[in-house]
């Protein structure tokens, strides 16, 4: 009955080695048909991630998966119906993959969907302070600042061109000569 076992788990584990080489290629194709169209096509963007997320769910330790989750979750972002599921993805990537490099791009990004995507500025404020405090050396540091600024202003569209305007004329007085 060991045996058994063993010579299943040999089968299985064969299989899977013997999948990841086509899953890969077909990753390749869909993404170089995918960037022939200028506008995204739904059809391959939903084989396209689908395609990442098997391939990181049956390789999790390979140097790919994160990559392929974080493609997975940009192409989400993008797609009616599907950017929640981007920040689940992105999301994924800090809780499973921390110490990669995706992880802090991931966190800023949950922060822009937040912000751009889902119109949230409380949870974007929320994502580009958590991002400052635990990467405030990451090269998107001074984005997540300037972001997180933008965010957290409370002002309409009519009282920030106000404010605006205000400060030009401050700006003008001070500087008659426009030095």
């Amino acid at each position: 009955m060991r045996n058994l076992k063993w010579m299943a788990l040999v089968v299985v584990f064969s299989a899977c080695q013997a999948q990841e080489p086509d899953l890969n290629s077909s990753i390749v194709k869909m993404e170089t048909e995918i960037k022939k169209h200028a506008e995204m096509d739904t059809a391959i963007a939903n084989d396209l991630t689908a395609a990442y997320m098997a391939y990181a769910k049956a390789n999790p330790q390979d140097s790919l998966a994160p990559v392929y989750l974080s493609r997975a979750a940009d192409i989400y972002k993008e797609m009616d119906g599907k950017v929640l599921k981007s920040v689940n993805v992105y999301n994924k990537i800090v809780v499973e993959y921390k110490d990669h490099p995706l992880a802090a791009r991931s966190v800023f990004m949950i922060g822009y969907v937040f912000d751009e995507k889902l119109h949230d500025k409380d949870r974007a404020a929320k994502s580009y302070q958590h991002f400052l405090d635990t990467y405030p050396n990451n090269e998107l540091a001074d984005d997540a600042k300037s972001l997180l600024a933008i965010a957290q202003d409370t002002l309409t569209d009519e009282e920030l061109v106000a404010k605006w305007m205000k400060e030009a004329e401050s700006k003008k007085d001070t500087n008659p000569k426009g030095e």
